[in-house]
C-alpha cells in the first residue's frame, strides 16, 4: 500500500515539472515586440520581430528535474538508490529558483535589451507556474522520501524478526 503512495508522489513530481514544458514561463515585453519564455527558449510573439532562441541549459535542467523522480519509481527494489535519487531530485528542484533568477533571467533581459534599439529594460510578467511547480515537485519528493524511509525501516525490522527466528 505504501509503495503505491510513494509512486504517486514521484509521479506527481514529474508531472509538475512536465507542466513547465507545456505552459510559458514568462512573458517579456519591449516597445518593439512581445516575447514568450518557454521551457525550450525565447520566442517572439510579434510577427514583425522574428526571434527564436533555444535555451539548452534550461531544457537540460528541466529534463533532469522531471527524469529523476520518474526513474526513482522503477528503483523500488533498491531502496537506498531510490532514496538517493529522490534527494537529488529535491535538491535540483530547489536549485531551479537560483538558476532561473540569477542565470537565465538576466541573460534573457540582456538579449532583449540588445534587440531593442533604445536599450529599454524589458517588462517581465512571470507565469505563477514557475513559482509553484518546482516547489510542489520538491515537496512531493520529500513526501516520497519519507515513504521510502518507512519502507526501509519496515524491511529491516522484518529482517530482524526472521534472523531471530532462525537462531532458535
Amino acid at each position: 500500500m505504501l509503495q503505491r503512495v510513494q509512486t504517486i508522489y514521484m509521479l506527481a513530481s514529474g508531472v509538475a515539472v512536465l507542466m513547465m514544458f507545456l505552459f510559458p514561463l514568462a512573458s517579456l515585453q519591449i516597445p518593439e515586440a512581445t516575447f514568450s519564455l518557454t521551457a525550450y527558449g525565447l520566442t517572439s510573439i510579434t510577427p514583425e520581430v522574428p526571434y527564436e532562441e533555444f535555451r539548452w541549459l534550461q531544457v537540460i535542467l528541466l529534463l533532469v528535474m522531471m527524469g529523476l523522480p520518474l526513474v526513482a519509481i522503477f528503483l523500488f527494489k533498491k531502496h537506498r538508490l531510490q532514496l538517493r535519487m529522490l534527494i537529488y531530485a529535491a535538491v535540483v528542484d530547489v536549485m531551479f529558483y537560483p538558476f532561473f533568477y540569477f542565470v537565465e533571467h538576466p541573460t534573457v533581459r540582456n538579449e532583449l535589451a540588445f534587440i531593442s534599439d533604445n536599450n529599454i529594460e524589458p517588462l517581465c510578467e512571470p507565469n505563477y507556474l514557475i513559482f509553484i511547480a518546482p516547489a510542489f515537485a520538491a515537496i512531493c519528493c520529500v513526501l516520497a522520501m519519507r515513504g521510502v524511509l518507512y519502507d526501509m525501516a519496515l524491511l529491516s525490522s522484518a529482517d530482524r524478526l526472521r534472523s531471530s527466528r532462525k537462531k532458535k
